[in-house]
């Protein structure tokens, strides 16, 4: 939970909250003695709060609450931390194979059939992956006949379908990316 000045005006209005409230809660109530016959009788006057102290342990109540309730949601905020990606230099860019230029990549657009080979060049084009509903827009194709042709692909282990969401994630497979047949 990260401290800032919000979670500590927090914590201090929910402190004096609970102090009020207590403070109220437990002041002392008077008690009667009456002496009939020589014996003390003990009667205790019930607790009655006026207006004002009921007044005031409401609101301390609901100021209490509201502050427990940010507390509780500001300490179960998760903290994403990105991990910063290395600036890849120019030399580094030119040293890496471009997907295109990869034997598997070329033998397998040489070998597929339509629609096959159109969806293998769209998915080399965007990288190497991309989102199953994207490949819709791309290449016009009815869902099923994507479907079928990513079905097709994937049992020839070219790429690798995971769930993604309410889509799926197309991904060229390991070894059509390191370009060895």
């Amino acid at each position: 939970m990260l401290i800032n000045g919000k979670t500590i005006l927090a914590t201090v209005v929910l402190s004096i909250s609970c102090f009020v409230i207590a403070n109220a809660l437990i002041k002392t109530h008077p008690v009667s003695i009456t002496i009939e016959d020589g014996t003390p009788t003990v009667i205790q006057v019930p607790a009655v709060y006026g207006e004002i102290e009921v007044l005031t342990l409401v609101v301390t109540s609901w100021i209490a609450g509201i502050s427990a309730m940010y507390l509780y949601f500001e300490s179960s905020k998760k903290t994403w931390v990105v991990p910063e990606k290395p600036m890849a230099t120019q030399e580094h860019v030119d040293s890496i194979p471009k997907l295109k230029d990869l034997e598997t990549i070329n033998t397998a657009l040489k070998v597929l059939r339509e629609p096959g080979k159109q969806v293998l060049e769209i998915i080399v084009n965007k990288g190497g992956e991309m989102l199953q509903k994207d490949l819709y827009l791309e290449t016009n194709f009815s869902k099923a006949k994507i479907s079928r042709t990513l079905r097709e692909l994937e049992n020839r282990n070219i790429i690798q379908r995971r769930q993604y969401g309410g889509t799926k994630k197309i991904v060229l497979s390991d070894w059509m990316k390191k370009g060895i047949l």
